[in-house]
């Protein structure tokens, strides 16, 4: 079998994306997923092929799931919106939208969106959209106002405490203004939530080495190079992944020409990586813990705050 960069075969399947051939597209992203259970350049594009091909309730597994390893994704928490307006579920369909505005505040389309959808609720369009706390924090950050950032996500947190995009964030900024402790604080506690959230990995992959945690940075770069297969061949000379040459990951590439798709059976890696074929039935067994969704409650067991306790001077 022919085989081919994950990078190109991902830009491949947007292009399929793209010119609509949205069946070739999904079994492209499946073929990948059976080497890399768990990348999330692929899912992404798995959940916007659903989309475009209507298939609401798989693309809302999927998106989920990409917003389970990064919150701050705009097309996945676009993708929600449509899904949620099109279950008829108005309030959350504007919960994703306002996400998506507060990632793209200067978008001209979604502010008219956000404005529709708040016309379609209230009986009336606003003339403008007024900044959220989400979008003024995200101002804050790029112009490197912390303090103030740090005082707009505490007010949030304290009206809405699942806001997790506001917790990653508020990591970032402790970790740039090296309070490593309470970065480590707020990564300790989300990983217990949500095993695969990217940038709490990758916080704690940078933080705990030289600490008395130190064994656990394995644990988290063994995550992060799951979602990113490309981390692998991180080192001193290519310090980052996009400089790592796209041959580094090949995948063998699907001849559709020969495929034959039967829908009365899962195949094994589709239930690994938690695809369900149209036409199956769902499977009985709990999904991987890395695939729950965004804000489901865990046990005060998963988090002890003795997981996560390093003293100033180990980290300062």
């Amino acid at each position: 079998m022919a085989k081919i960069s994950l990078r190109a075969y991902n830009r491949e399947i947007e292009n399929l994306i793209d010119h609509s051939a949205i069946d070739q597209a999904i079994a492209h992203c499946k073929q990948i997923l059976k080497f890399y259970p768990k990348h999330l350049d692929t899912y992404r594009l798995l959940g916007k092929a659903y989309i475009e091909n209507q298939r609401y309730a798989e693309a809302a597994d999927i998106l989920q799931r990409v917003l389970s390893v990064s919150p701050d994704d705009f097309v996945a928490q676009l993708g929600m919106s449509i899904i949620r307006e099109d279950e008829g579920n108005l309030d959350a369909a504007i919960y994703s939208m306002e996400r998506a505005y507060e990632i793209q505040p200067s978008n001209s389309a979604i502010q008219d969106e956000l404005k529709r959808l708040y016309g379609r609720r209230d009986g009336v369009e606003p003339p403008k959209i007024r900044l959220t706390r989400g979008a003024l924090v995200r101002m804050y950050v790029r112009g490197e106002l912390y303090p103030q950032a740090i005082a707009e996500i505490r007010a949030a947190l304290s009206e809405n405490p699942d806001r997790v995009d506001l917790e990653i964030i508020l990591a970032r900024i402790y970790y740039l203004t090296n309070r490593k402790v309470e970065a480590t604080e707020i990564c300790s506690r989300l990983v217990g939530k949500l095993p695969y959230c990217y940038e709490a990995n990758w916080l704690l992959s940078e933080i705990l080495p030289g600490t008395s945690r130190a064994d656990d940075v394995k644990i988290y770069q063994k995550r992060l190079q799951e979602l990113d297969p490309y981390l692998i061949h991180i080192n001193s000379t290519t310090p980052k992944p996009e400089d790592v040459p796209d041959n580094a990951i090949m995948v063998e590439y699907l001849d559709i020409s020969t495929m034959q798709i039967d829908t009365r059976e899962t195949p094994s890696w589709a239930s690994s990586a938690g695809i369900q074929l149209e036409g199956t039935e769902p499977e009985e067994e709990a999904l991987p813990e890395w695939m729950n969704g965004i804000g489901q409650a865990e046990s005060s067991e998963t988090l002890e705050v003795a997981e996560s306790s390093i003293s100033q001077d180990e980290i300062s």
